[in-house]
């Protein structure tokens, strides 16, 4: 990828990781102000609250590929802490739906999110048949976060 490449990604990335950023922080205001108790869920305050800072290090890791040679490093910690960040975030709207308005409807918004998640990969794929191995490690990680600190916690099966 060549430098104007390089830098047209990172500026695209922090683009979205900024509109993200300004989601999390607006659902955890909206959250304080209008039903504080639905925080008292540790585990949907711990995503919440986790999804700003990392975010954030994914913006300011991505704004380093637009005008530094070595990227791989910046590239790799701005992909990590974005799956991660993201798939917190949807957690996050996955178990409000689910204690708020229906279990049913909350499986179905997180089973619509793989569906299109892996829609998404194989598109890539399409394209780029190297893109293989990426794009399943990151579906699986964002997948299986989803899994583990959001559809688990809406069946009540773990709670903190």
């Amino acid at each position: 990828m060549n430098g104007s490449n390089l830098a047209s990604k990172a500026e695209t990335r922090v683009m979205l990781n900024t509109f993200l950023l300004t989601l999390s922080i607006g659902v955890f205001f909206l959250t304080i102000n209008l039903r504080q108790e639905l925080l008292l869920q540790k585990i949907l305050l711990a995503q919440l609250i986790l999804s700003i800072p990392l975010l954030l290090t994914s913006t300011l890791s991505y704004s380093k590929i637009g005008y530094r040679e070595k990227v791989e490093k910046w590239n790799l910690l701005g992909w990590i802490t974005f799956v991660i960040g993201y798939a917190f975030l949807i957690n996050v709207v996955g178990i409000l739906v689910g204690n708020v308005l229906s279990v049913s409807l909350s499986l179905i918004f997180f089973a619509t999110s793989w569906i299109l998640t892996v829609t998404y990969s194989l598109v890539d794929i399409s394209y780029e048949k190297t893109t293989l191995k990426e794009r399943m490690s990151k579906d699986l990680l964002f997948i299986l976060i989803q899994i583990v600190l959001g559809v688990l916690v809406v069946l009540k099966i773990i709670s903190f």
